[in-house]
């Protein structure tokens, strides 16, 4: 019991270091600027920052809970999303390390109860969310590509139009990667059509798999909701945007 409090002590530390080093390297915010925030001192600050004192942890939840709503994921992606006329590139976002440590905060505090043995998505651009999603929740990766792995026999498998350009495409995920005895959380990074979405909850559907969650980083419009209104998971929507194209 005491080392479990030492270690909760020792995360909120070390935590606390983190939310400092993203708020430099993501928002460039200088050590004046994290002063006037948190209220501590910029040599402070910046030892903390540079790993040579660690925090207290009484000291480490007031950095938290001043860096928080500043390094709200929906904001950082205002901040840095690039919209030119009605074209929107997110292109760095996905890739970015820093991006990807704030989703994995957020898919911690909104689903870390829900006993998640299984993070699904589509191969490749939601790969980087999802294996950030794996670490944090302690699950195991399923990714649905669109060939079939020829170390595979059995596959479950989803086919859908893609509107441009126009054709067919078809998921597999392995039988092996996927069980009637999984709780799953699909995560993805582009939500438009929903058509991606439905795949992978048809795919859980062949499994069996009971799906909790649904982890979307950005959707345009709200219409695709309606084509998995029958699912009773709670879903997740980072940012919403409007009228856009990709």
């Amino acid at each position: 019991m005491q080392a479990r409090s030492r270690l909760s002590r020792a995360s909120l530390q070390f935590e606390a270091v983190e939310l400092l080093n993203i708020a430099r390297s993501l928002l460039k915010l200088s050590y004046r600027e994290l002063s006037e925030i948190t209220g501590f001192q910029e040599s402070v600050l910046c030892r903390y920052a540079n790993g040579d004192l660690l925090p207290s942890p009484e000291t480490a939840l007031q950095i938290i809970s001043k860096l928080e709503p500043i390094l709200s994921l929906e904001n950082v992606l205002k901040r840095l999303i690039k919209i030119y006329e009605n074209y929107v590139d997110f292109g760095k976002i996905v890739t970015n390390s820093d991006i990807l440590k704030l989703y994995a905060r957020r898919v911690r505090s909104l689903f870390q109860e829900y006993n998640i043995t299984k993070i699904l998505t589509a191969a490749t651009d939601g790969v980087p969310l999802a294996v950030s999603a794996a670490l944090m929740l302690n699950a195991d990766l399923a990714v649905a590509k669109q060939y079939r792995d020829v170390f595979e026999d059995d596959f479950y498998e989803a086919t859908y139009i893609m509107e441009s350009p126009p054709r067919k495409v078809t998921l597999y995920v392995p039988k092996s990667l996927l069980s009637k005895n999984d709780r799953v959380l699909i995560v993805d990074d582009i939500v438009r059509t929903g058509r991606t979405i439905g795949a992978l909850i048809d795919i859980c559907r062949q499994a069996e798999a009971q799906i909790v969650g649904i982890s979307i980083l950005i959707a345009f419009g709200t219409s695709w909701l309606r084509k998995i209104s029958d699912i009773n998971a709670k879903i997740d929507v980072v940012l919403y945007l409007q009228n856009y194209a990709i």
